[in-house]
């Protein structure tokens, strides 16, 4: 006899017969991540709206317990991020939503430089997005490490609220594309709104009560927005050394950098 750790149903087999949960569901580990992304159904129908909903309105404790064993209302992590990354890239590229013409002149030098990279994460910034998901669950997993959550675990936290972003970029391509004149401000309000989503998750994931904790949330972001930021950088500065891209690509026409 098996219980559901969905549905606290008491059944024998492999699926329970009251909400079709698997009997082998354990806490996860790395391996165990893998096999989950790479393996299970991929069924839009059961559990894809409703991620989209429940990560909406209540991330924070949906994502807890999914952690903790309910697996059939949500959507596999890595597949929902993969499936609104390739929208959100395609709309970033076909319609060059974070591509401002002719980018602005550098300065001399290391400056010029770090201009360069900056002009290369705003037209990339569904990728940098990404690749930052590892460096905010490192910066989770350091400060709230006594919350007993293993680092893949503080992995799917973060590529849940990263692909949530993902879905409020995708929701703000219209505003980009019928009010160009905005596209600034919409951009800085992009931000502001994903950044607090970002807060809130945590702070119901972690369930965040005294100033204490509020003291080590303002930590976490910190952290994670520095970490991201190195990160991206040095995965920059490796593509330029090898030839995948360059800096001058990145800065004004008439300002080039020579290393």
């Amino acid at each position: 006899m098996v219980t559901c750790k969905n549905c606290a149903n008491v059944f024998t087999g492999k699926y329970c017969n009251q909400c079709g949960q698997s009997a082998n569901v354990k806490r996860f580990s790395f391996g165990y991540f893998l096999k989950e992304s790479f393996f299970s159904s991929l069924d839009i129908e059961n559990g894809f709206f409703t991620t989209l909903w429940v990560l909406l309105v209540r991330p924070g404790r949906a994502i807890r317990e999914y952690l903790e064993g309910r697996r059939v209302s949500l959507y596999v992590p890595a597949k929902f991020l993969v499936l609104f990354g390739a929208i959100a890239t395609f709309l970033a590229v076909r319609y060059q939503l974070f591509t401002q013409g002719e980018y602005s002149a550098s300065l001399p030098g290391l400056s010029a430089y770090l201009q360069s990279f900056f002009n290369y994460a705003e037209e990339n910034t569904t990728v940098i997005n990404l690749i930052s998901i590892p460096a905010f669950a490192l910066s989770t997993f350091l400060v709230f490490r006594r919350k007993g959550y293993n680092y893949t675990e503080h992995l799917i936290l973060n590529i849940y609220i990263t692909a949530m972003q993902l879905v409020m970029l995708i929701l703000f391509f219209p505003l980009l594309e019928f009010a160009p004149s905005l596209h600034r401000e919409i951009i800085l309000c992009y931000t502001a709104i994903t950044i607090l989503y970002n807060a809130w998750a945590y702070i119901r994931f972690f369930e965040i009560r005294k100033p204490k904790q509020l003291l080590q949330l303002l930590l976490v972001l910190l952290l994670a927005y520095l970490g991201q930021f190195v990160l991206n950088l040095v995965l920059y500065s490796l593509m330029v050394k090898i030839g995948v891209l360059h800096p001058d690509a990145f800065v004004s026409p008439d300002i080039k950098l020579h290393f």
